[in-house]
């Protein structure tokens, strides 16, 4: 999730990562993680960061954060799936990533800007 503050609203927090803030906590699925106190109207991205395991990176001349998916327990989370996308191959083929589905896939992306 791309952040141009560190103190969202609740709303736009929860839609980018998926996580719910509740009273109880941040909770996604079955899982809930205590934050400690309440939600209010904004997040504090840095202490969910941390509560969460979600690596934040901030990109001083454009302004911006960068917050990664969680990682609980020192794991990533294995249930991520990609979207649909057709990606070329090293000889300028076609390739749906789909054809991949169910499997381990390792995707790197490199941009030269």
């Amino acid at each position: 999730m791309i952040l141009d503050r560190l103190d969202p609203l609740l709303e736009v927090f929860e839609a980018g990562t998926g996580w719910a803030l509740k009273p109880e906590g941040a909770c996604k699925g079955e899982v809930c993680v205590p934050l400690g106190s309440a939600p209010g109207k904004t997040v504090d991205v840095l202490a969910v960061a941390e509560a969460l395991g979600m690596p934040l990176v901030h990109d001083a001349d454009a302004q911006l954060w960068a917050l990664g998916p969680e990682t609980l327990a020192g794991h990533a989370l294995s249930t991520v799936e990609v979207p649909a996308i057709t990606l070329e191959d090293v000889n300028g083929n076609a390739f749906e990533l789909s054809r991949l589905r169910g499997q381990k896939i390792l995707v790197y992306a490199w941009a030269p800007y």
